[in-house]
């Protein structure tokens, strides 16, 4: 592993994610499981504690999970021993570059609550990778703008306080038009777009014209 794709580990990795913040995203995971039929392979980008994957273990052929955490694979890895689900894989890679750990693809690319903590310059480069790995891409993420001032100020603290990089990548993020904007940028066309509950985060399924 290169010095520019060594392990990033946050404070909020492993446990700390897996008791606090997945849980919250249950109704993510249903959304993303409705979308993907029986039998269909799926590469999870920036997979965190693999939890999306584990959600779907049972109708997918073969998952293989991507981080740049070490400690995340590493809880994805005990997990998956613990839940004995053998049909998923975890790798640490970086997201721009998976071409060089094999040359496979799969019907499904997804990535959750991740591409608005990326810097700037490193949205486009993953989000390539994904549109070359998958044959459809499911994208969720923020809403930009937030729905309401409330709402805008809840998002903006639960940001703030996963750290000043990542809260860097999150304004940047909105300020340029979210994912709509990234969409746009990287000519793909939505198939099916869809809001949850709450009104703050959105899911787009979508596939290279």
């Amino acid at each position: 592993m290169t010095a520019e794709t060594q392990a990033q580990n946050h404070f909020y990795d492993g446990w700390i994610y897996r008791k606090i913040l997945d849980p919250s995203l249950t109704g993510i995971r249903k959304r993303v499981s409705r979308l993907i039929p029986e039998n269909s392979t799926v590469v999870d980008i920036r997979c965190g504690t693999g939890d999306q994957l584990f959600y779907i273990s049972r109708q997918i052929r073969a998952g293989v999970g991507i981080e740049l955490s070490s400690t995340m694979i590493n809880t994805c890895q005990e997990q998956a021993r613990i839940r004995k689900i053998t049909n998923c894989d975890f790798l640490l890679a970086d997201a721009r570059d998976i071409a060089s750990h094999g040359d496979q693809t799969f019907d499904y690319a997804i990535t959750s609550m991740v591409i608005h903590e990326m810097p700037e310059e490193l949205r486009i480069p993953v989000l390539r990778e994904m549109i070359r790995l998958g044959k459809q891409l499911i994208l969720v993420d923020w809403i930009s703008p937030q729905p309401s001032l409330w709402k805008k100020f809840s998002t903006h603290f639960v940001e703030r306080m996963a750290g000043k990089a990542h809260y860097a990548g999150f304004r940047s993020f909105i300020k340029q038009g979210g994912m709509p904007a990234l969409i746009k940028t990287l000519g793909l066309e939505t198939i099916e777009t869809q809001i949850t509950g709450k009104g703050t985060i959105q899911l787009w399924l979508c596939k290279s014209k």
